[in-house]
């Protein structure tokens, strides 16, 4: 019998114990070829699969190219889609004022018209030429998709005329006179009407020349105001809304009422003194005679003063300019005096 001895009995051997310890030890045999191969992977092979030296340029040049293209193509797209499509086009505008401004003025200062690129309007633009004007206290302009503008304007509200005689500025003028609101404000007069003709008056002889837009700058100009805002405690007495108010002194303030009673107020002390008015009109009726001045501007010891039987219809309803104009101005004058508060002149 051959001996069974040698090389190949070796392999043999090593094999089947090779393969006893790899059972025993319950290894993969994957990851031990794995194992292998990662050990036998020279340093060309290592280099081969790390990045190149030069891979972060190409990511910044990827970069810088995509946010140059991004609002490249949002602009053509807006241009496509919004600016050059026929049906986002101006159709309609709607226009809305709470005043004297008519759709005529406000279409000239917008300065838009139909077939306009609906979203090449600049509504901030249209915002800003109508508040430039001292009439309009806010103007809202919008855009509604596909085809309109909207705006709407909310003008002053008159609540005097500004009289200043040294200045040649007239109630009931047009050309010279001024309007003045709740908060102050100097504005033009843009039409005459029934409500703008029945406006009290204020009247001052010390202030420098006003511009339009201004506030009201004279000694007394805020007590007079607060007296016209309080004018509403007086009405359950017959008669005693404002005609006129006369800044005279830098202490009291004189106010004339439509039943042509005379009411003197202490500057600092109007809300005292229209509480002493109620009370003292409250108690007059039992006199049998009108009062004709009543100086509230003292808090005691109120001095007043009696007169016969007023009427009423003597004082005119409508306020009257202290000096009227000599000439009433023609339509082409009043034209052109709306032209210039429009443009600004």
């Amino acid at each position: 019998m051959r001996n069974k001895s040698g090389r190949s009995n070796q392999k043999k051997f090593h094999l089947s114990s090779f393969l006893a310890r790899r059972a025993r030890k319950g290894e993969d045999e994957t990851e031990w070829f794995l194992l292998e191969a990662d050990l036998d992977a020279g340093p060309a092979r290592r280099k081969s699969l790390t990045a190149p030296k030069g891979g972060w340029l190409i990511r910044i040049l990827a970069v810088a190219c995509l946010c140059v293209s991004i609002p490249v193509g949002l602009k053509w797209v807006n241009e496509a889609i919004f600016i050059k499509n026929e049906e986002f086009v101006l159709k309609h505008l709607e226009i809305q004022s709470d005043g004297m401004l008519t759709r005529e003025n406000l279409v000239e200062i917008s300065n838009v018209s139909p077939g306009m690129s609906l979203m090449e309007i600049d509504l901030n633009g249209i915002r800003n030429r109508i508040e430039k004007l001292a009439i309009v206290e806010e103007a809202v302009i919008s855009r509604e998709m596909p085809d309109r503008i909207n705006i709407q304007v909310k003008e002053r509200v008159p609540v005097a005329w500004l009289s200043c005689p040294p200045l040649g500025i007239r109630p009931g003028d047009m050309a010279r006179g001024y309007l003045i609101d709740a908060e102050g404000v100097l504005f033009r007069c843009l039409g005459l009407d029934e409500k703008t003709n029945g406006l009290p008056l204020i009247e001052t002889f010390k202030m420098e020349e006003p511009n339009e837009g201004d506030c009201f700058v004279a000694d007394g100009a805020e007590s007079a105001l607060d007296l016209l805002d309080l004018e509403g405690e007086l009405k359950d007495f017959e008669n005693m809304s404002v005609h006129e108010i006369r800044l005279r002194n830098e202490w009291s303030i004189q106010c004339y009422y439509r039943s042509g009673l005379q009411v003197t107020f202490g500057r600092h002390e109007i809300k005292r003194g229209i509480e002493d008015l109620k009370m003292i009109l409250s108690q007059s009726g039992q006199f049998g005679t009108a009062l004709a001045t009543v100086n509230v501007a003292a808090a005691e010891n109120i001095p007043v003063t009696f007169a016969g039987p007023f009427d009423a219809h003597s004082l005119d309803t409508v306020a009257k300019p202290v000096s009227p104009p000599p000439h009433a101005p023609s339509e082409d004058g009043k034209q052109k005096h709306l032209q210039s508060i429009l443009k600004g002149g």
